[in-house]
């Protein structure tokens, strides 16, 4: 089957990665400086981390929109084989490096098995979503048999209660005692299983395999996508300010009607463009050694003199991305590279100088 680009995909993709390493920043940035005053820098840091928690949501709603469009139905033969070796073996290496990383000056020999462990066998680090995504694969080999003959409009709203249920449970019960690992599984474990990601997968799915109906919906209904967005931000902030869901977390059951609203608004924005910037395009192939890498630099980077948590945080935010790609580029260059850090995309790039990619000949 010939598979064809699209164009909005980078923007989504390379937003997404953005809103990630933000998130990662901010949090760097209000630790290191925070003095338990919730002063105006704070605020306003706090309203670019809430603009960004459609990230991690994003890239599995990609994963899947990209599965369904280029095999709606079912998948090729090899295609288990060559995803364990670009995202599973990246996945387990960088599982033990991170465990230096965690560990810091206290590292100890069992210390780093057990943390190393923790990383490869419950994701107990930033890369924890690819086990997610693995699930997402392993879904798609049977579900589209039954979505294929569904209403969207009847599986989307039923996914998205079943997903909202599910996040609400983990935030609004406390642990259960009875349940072996309680603690763990409240605090983060909950978050592995695909139930609380299964709306992204169903959206993604309707979205792949009926993409031209959607970019006609998305068309015709421009002014009710920017008004969604804007409520949906405004619901996000405000149930932090009010303390009903006080966390800035991309785990919370209000997230995935934000992270709808968002992947609309930037699938609209980016359609209405002629041309995809190099930039962009960059990003987005880099956006897989991006999130595997970033952290690494977050936990090492420190301060320059008279530097503030605003001023840091942009500092943590260009660098870590700079970083993580050089690092990328120069680890790929070995034969075995792309298994250890993530392989680099090339999608999008055209011989010789040419920079843009024009929507008719991308979608």
């Amino acid at each position: 089957m010939k598979k064809k680009l699209v164009n909005e995909i980078f923007w989504l993709r390379a937003l997404a990665c953005l809103a990630v390493v933000t998130i990662h920043s901010i949090q760097k940035g209000i630790d290191y400086y925070f003095t338990g005053e919730n002063t105006p820098m704070v605020y306003f840091l706090h309203l670019f981390y809430a603009a960004s928690l459609f990230g991690t949501p994003s890239f599995v709603f990609i994963s899947e929109f990209l599965l369904a469009k280029a095999y709606p139905y079912s998948l090729p033969q090899g295609f288990f084989k060559k995803r364990v070796k670009f995202l599973l073996t990246p996945f387990v290496f960088m599982g033990i490096v991170y465990a230096f990383f965690e560990l810091g000056t206290s590292i100890t020999l069992k210390s780093f098995l057990i943390e190393a462990l923790k990383n490869i066998l419950v994701g107990d680090y930033v890369a924890w979503f690819i086990l997610l995504i693995l699930q997402f694969y392993l879904l798609h080999t049977f579900a589209p048999k039954y979505l294929s003959k569904m209403s969207p409009k009847v599986v989307l709203p039923i996914s998205l209660v079943i997903n909202v249920l599910y996040l609400s449970f983990f935030k609004f019960i406390n642990p259960i005692q009875a349940i072996p690992f309680h603690s763990y599984i409240w605090d983060r474990g909950y978050w592995l299983l695909f139930i609380g990601w299964i709306f992204y997968f169903a959206l993604g799915y309707y979205v792949g395999k009926d993409f031209e109906s959607f970019k006609l919906w998305l068309q015709k209904n421009g002014k009710l996508i920017l008004f969604f967005a804007a409520i949906a931000y405004c619901m996000v902030v405000g149930l932090k300010l009010t303390g009903i869901l006080p966390d800035s977390t991309s785990k919370r059951p209000d997230i995935p009607i934000y992270t709808t609203a968002i992947i609309c608004l930037i699938f609209y924005l980016s359609g209405k463009l002629n041309s995809t910037p190099r930039l962009i395009i960059l990003i987005s192939n880099y956006s897989f050694n991006i999130y595997l890498l970033h952290m690494i630099f977050l936990y090492t980077i420190k301060p320059l003199p008279h530097m503030n948590m605003i001023t840091y945080t942009l500092f943590l935010f260009g660098l870590s991305i700079t970083c993580s790609m050089v690092l990328a580029t120069v680890i790929n260059k070995l034969s075995f590279g792309k298994y250890l850090v993530g392989n680099i995309l090339t999608i999008g790039k055209k011989p010789k100088d040419n920079v843009t990619i024009k929507p008719e000949k991308a979608v």
